[in-house]
């Protein structure tokens, strides 16, 4: 409610309506007149001083940088890493086998092997590779080749060495050495497996066979540095086992494919030198090499029979005395052995056993034999090494082990003679 002056109420009664508005009019100019004199007084009589602007910063000309503002780093999700598909199997693969559990019949096994998926290869003298698979004896593959001389003489050679690729789970290479029906040159050759049938035959390494019966050598086998050693006898020619430039009467070293490692100690196949003819090599998880060599026979004007060796641990760029030493480091060629050459760990001196097949057994072999390196011979069946200063000895075992041995994937023993491949457990 608007309160109005004292006396405005009395002029308004004396007055007709429109000099009523002219009043009300003129009292509101002069209320209006009063707020206004009362809002000036109050400012000029005040004795607080007028509040001056905060200071400003200056600023350039250019514009403002934009307000910082904090923020959390959050780190992306990672994508999930997806899991990798098996691999596809090769139609060349094979499910895992058990190896025989008995005595199977093999004509004149000169060598074993086993493959990872527990199958066991072997080789017959006559040419042919066979492997048992499925429970049963397969051919796998066929070689010529020839088992007595022209004329049908006495004679070493024929199909005499396997060794299985140590990557034959992936790369499925099986190799083997044979004499070739030319009578002049030994092969090595590999296959790939498929599925117990052998694909792409291919030579990679050619030898000389000599002219003779013997000191064919030929096995094979794969050390833990991924090389195929090979072993090859003088052939009767004596002076070639000293000489580093000749391939006869030595362990020889290749890659996989046949050419040769650049760290072999004479820059040829040479790994090491100075063996009759070397029937059997064997090669540790470590990488330690056992050979077997045959005693003289009257060659080189050496005794007739006996002096076959076994070397524990041949070395590399090492010579190993024939032909100017033999047996126990009798002198032979010359009035002393020469220096720097290694007699061999055991010796069968005047008597002969013409030892063959050789190997390590772990172990976990059977109790007989665990830990011990055995090798077979024709004259005294199996041989069970033992260490010992100045020389190692050996004992006796099975009298069928005159070709071959090998421990097997459940870690009994395979070996074989002319008829069978055998198992003990």
């Amino acid at each position: 409610m608007w309160l109005r002056p004292r006396g405005v109420e009395d002029t308004a009664a004396g007055l007709g309506q429109a000099g009523t508005r002219a009043l009300r009019l003129a009292a509101v100019v002069r209320r209006v007149a009063l707020c206004t004199l009362v809002v000036v007084l109050a400012a000029c009589g005040s004795s607080q001083p007028s509040p001056r602007p905060s200071p400003r910063a200056s600023h350039s000309p250019t514009a403002a940088a934009p307000t910082e503002v904090a923020t959390a780093t959050v780190a992306p999700t990672p994508a999930p890493t997806p899991t990798p598909a098996p691999p596809t199997p090769s139609p060349c693969d094979v499910a895992q086998q058990a190896p025989p559990q008995g005595t199977i019949a093999a004509s004149f096994a000169t060598a074993l092997a086993f493959a990872p998926d527990g199958r066991l290869f072997w080789t017959e003298r006559a040419g042919t590779v066979r492997v048992w698979q499925g429970g049963a004896a397969h051919d796998f593959a066929h070689v010529a080749t020839v088992t007595t001389e022209r004329g049908g003489g006495y004679s070493e050679r024929g199909l005499l060495g396997l060794a299985l690729s140590p990557s034959f789970a992936s790369d499925h290479l099986v190799f083997a050495f044979y004499s070739d029906p030319d009578y002049t040159d030994q092969r090595v050759i590999r296959w790939h497996d498929c599925a117990g049938t052998a694909q792409n035959a291919q030579v990679i390494v050619t030898l000389p066979s000599g002219g003779d019966c013997c000191h064919k050598g030929g096995r094979l086998a794969f050390g833990p540095d991924g090389m195929l050693y090979v072993t090859l006898g003088e052939e009767h020619t004596a002076p070639a086992a000293q000489n580093t430039g000749d391939v006869r009467g030595k362990v020889l070293r290749y890659r996989p494919d046949g050419s040769v490692p650049g760290d072999n100690p004479f820059g040829n196949p040479v790994w090491a030198y100075g063996l009759r003819n070397p029937f059997g090599i064997a090669i540790s998880s470590s990488g330690q090499v056992a050979v077997t060599s045959n005693g003289p026979s009257g060659d080189a004007g050496s005794p007739s029979t006996g002096y076959d060796l076994f070397i524990a641990s041949v070395q590399k760029g090492k010579g190993y005395q024939w032909p100017d030493c033999y047996g126990y480091s009798h002198p032979l060629q010359t009035s002393t052995c020469p220096a720097g050459q290694l007699g061999p760990d055991w010796s069968s001196e005047n008597s002969t056993v013409v030892p063959t097949g050789v190997a390590f057994v772990d172990s976990a072999g059977p109790s007989a034999y665990a830990g011990h390196i055995v090798f077979c011979t024709f004259d005294r069946g199996m041989l069970i090494f033992t260490p010992g200063s100045p020389h190692g000895s050996v004992s006796g075992g099975p009298s069928t082990c005159t070709l071959d041995v090998k421990e097997g994937p459940d870690h009994a023993l395979y070996w074989s003679d002319a008829g069978h491949i055998y198992r003990g457990a």
